[in-house]
């Protein structure tokens, strides 16, 4: 019976989903999209935003008087051990009545950000959508009764932005059957004796299913999961099998299966998604992306105030997108429905900055180096003895960023030369030295500035003055155009 009301509360919610502006109503008709083409946008974009909202947004990281501000705080629950019961009703104090989706979609777009991925449900397994599956979502289950991911999805694209939706579909704290067994980080408290059959009933029955309605819903342009490598190989086919069937041009994460699934890293996913914060050491060769924080945690923290300053964001901009990378950027919106001024505050710096600079990081790919200077020296050192500890036991420390310290963009015959700090002398980029066969100079200027660059090819490199005037803080743009 159960599984017969679940189908036809599918069957619903697909209807429903036919009626709504742009819903997908049948099967495309058109051949699917290579990877190559669903990854177009992906690529020139570099730029996103990941929203962590949910149910946790209302203790902020701290649980009968115990904070944690050093941990996430969207895992409240299961820091505390907190019981289903006891958890679900903070559902019924959940009224963000100062949520505005248009008003977060223009802080992203002001940004410069060109993609939105909220959080549909996380591993508290509260759904953030109207879903036919449970009562327990933002819709049945709180006074708001308003379709977040809806309304953010409708938002986004009115701004002119992609749109995607995280969904964790390998941990379940609100239900028995979405443990699966005492697998770590799942709820062994509530739920100590499920078994492996009750996660693959859990994944038949409702996060497939689940998935199928945010497709139906909302056409995600990318689902951004966070498994844990609990889907059996034939359960990981079939869920990439569905969304290659529903929704042909969605890309999906690696974490669909795990961060960086080699061998084979394109077989389920589109691109890689990589630990959190965590940044390649090194361009690798295929499409990446982080997810990084502004603070220590991906939902709204009362008591974490340990804020990335602009001029921090602006470098991991940089450097991830010299080796080929895309920054999905989090902001953790408070109970209310605001995400905190802090987070605003650093994003228009950062969205400044992109006004003047943006043409070294839309669109381009990684050049033949990433980088040089002292930091690049200090981070290909680290790269290769990240395994072996140095004698001594002590890692050389990292070096004050200065405007030797180059980051490389490219696009068609253009190289984008970002220094990290402000050249008080000339600059000399080593890596376009003059020699036979190698690449030569055509023009040189700097993005944000009128004056006339000085610059000169020789073999010991590409010599550049510096303006009077700082056109942008806190990098700087050289576009070097090659013959």
């Amino acid at each position: 019976m159960k599984k017969l009301i679940i189908v036809a509360c599918l069957v619903l919610s697909w209807a429903g989903a036919a009626r709504l502006p742009g819903a997908l109503s049948s099967a495309p008709q058109n051949p699917a999209p290579t990877r190559e083409q669903r990854l177009a946008w992906f690529r020139e974009a570099k730029f996103g935003m990941m929203i962590s909202w949910g149910l946790y947004a209302l203790p902020a990281g701290v649980w009968k008087g115990k904070s944690h501000p050093d941990n996430y705080a969207e895992w409240i629950m299961f820091d505390e051990k907190i019981p289903v019961a006891e958890y679900s009703r903070l559902a019924a104090e959940f009224n963000p009545v100062r949520f505005d989706a248009a008003a977060w979609a223009a802080v992203a777009k002001k940004a410069g950000m060109k993609y939105i991925i909220p959080l549909a449900k996380h591993h508290d397994g509260f759904s953030m959508y109207k879903s036919a599956l449970t009562d327990f979502d933002v819709v049945d289950a709180t006074p708001f009764e308003r379709d977040v991911i809806g309304e953010l999805a409708r938002a986004s694209r009115a701004a002119g932005l992609k749109f995607g939706c995280y969904y964790s579909v390998d941990r379940d704290w609100h239900r028995p059957t979405g443990q699966g067994n005492n697998y770590k980080q799942t709820n062994t408290w509530d739920f100590p004796t499920s078994t492996r059959a009750d996660f693959d009933a859990y994944f038949r029955d409702f996060a497939k299913p689940q998935v199928e309605e945010l497709l139906a819903q909302y056409r995600p342009d990318v689902l951004w999961f966070d498994g844990i490598g609990f889907k059996s190989d034939s359960q990981l086919e079939d869920l990439v099998r569905t969304i290659r069937t529903l929704q042909p041009g969605c890309l999906i994460n690696s974490r669909i299966k795990t961060f960086v699934p080699f061998p084979d890293p394109y077989r389920y996913c589109d691109y890689i998604s990589m630990g959190d914060n965590e940044i390649a050491d090194r361009a690798p060769g295929y499409e990446w992306e982080n997810p990084g924080t502004l603070n220590s945690t991906y939902g709204y923290s009362r008591d974490d105030n340990r804020w990335i300053d602009a001029s921090e964001i602006v470098f991991r901009l940089v450097d991830i997108v010299s080796k080929g990378g895309n920054y999905l950027l989090n902001v953790g919106p408070t109970a209310e429905g605001l995400i905190p001024q802090p987070s605003i505050d650093r994003l228009l710096e950062v969205g400044a900055w992109l006004e003047t600079n943006g043409e070294a990081i839309y669109g381009t790919s990684g050049w033949r180096a990433y980088g040089e200077g002292p930091l690049f020296e200090w981070e290909a050192e680290r790269a290769r003895n990240r395994a072996a500890q140095p004698a001594g036991g002590q890692r050389p420390p990292r070096p004050a960023r200065t405007s030797a310290d180059i980051r490389f963009t490219a696009k068609g015959r253009t190289v984008f030369a970002v220094c990290l700090a402000w050249p008080d002398q000339d600059v000399v980029i080593k890596s376009l030295v003059l020699k036979a066969g190698g690449e030569k100079v055509a023009a040189v200027n700097m993005l944000g500035s009128k004056e006339q660059i000085q610059w000169r090819q020789t073999e010991a490199g590409l010599s550049l003055s510096a303006p009077k005037v700082r056109p942008a803080w806190p990098a700087f743009v050289y576009k070097i155009d090659l013959k």
